[in-house]
């Protein structure tokens, strides 16, 4: 069993090194590049979290999958408005993969249920223009991995996600803009919820 010293270490030391990989997949995907340092700050934060929250390594890793795909997709996101399918679908059976491993019915039938009940209500928003068709296949992932800790974290999740992006809808119309990336907001969202969570169920 790992020590948490040696766990943290690990962690910081994973996200130091997928880093300069995430800001690449960037660059390529929309010939732009990220800062460097902003980079690997993101990504050590959600190490970090993930080290400090993570219920087991098959969680750890199915998080880490998730962080990555995430980290990289937002700002695609940022930059040109979409979420690649190349990155977001993928994470599907990875993520399903470790979640299988853990021989937990309850878990599984869980995470499954709050993945297709997130597409069902980004999938309403995308029906009425409010959201994108990616931003419901993000969802579906992010409800699976947030099915994965539990009911409370996935309805954190909703909350923070809707604050977050309220914040950000308002400040784009104050700036006379009409458009913004929806999958920053519900990364972030989601990295609150695996923060909080736990202390809603003590």
């Amino acid at each position: 069993m790992l020590i948490p010293g040696a766990l943290y270490i690990g962690a910081a030391t994973a996200a130091l090194l997928a880093g300069p990989g995430l800001g690449r997949c960037v660059a390529l995907a929309t010939d732009r590049h990220p800062d460097p340092r902003l980079i690997k700050v993101v990504s050590l934060t959600a190490a970090l979290l993930i080290a400090w929250r993570a219920d087991g390594l098959l969680h750890g890793f199915a998080l880490g999958t998730v962080a990555a795909v995430g980290i990289a997709a937002g700002w695609i996101d940022v930059y040109q408005r979409r979420l690649p399918d190349v990155l977001i679908l993928p994470a599907y059976p990875l993520a399903g993969t470790l979640l299988i491993a853990t021989g937990d019915p309850d878990t599984l039938l869980r995470a499954a249920a709050c993945a297709a009940t997130a597409m069902a209500l980004y999938g309403i928003g995308c029906a009425t223009g409010h959201v994108g068709f990616g931003d419901v296949k993000l969802a579906g992932l992010l409800g699976l991995i947030l099915g994965w800790t539990g009911w409370p974290a996935a309805l954190i999740a909703l909350a923070a996600t809707v604050l977050i992006g309220g914040g950000q809808a308002a400040v784009v119309v104050a700036m006379g803009r009409k458009d913004f990336p929806y999958g920053p907001a519900m990364l972030a969202g989601t990295a609150a919820a695996v923060a909080i969570a736990p202390f809603s169920s003590s």
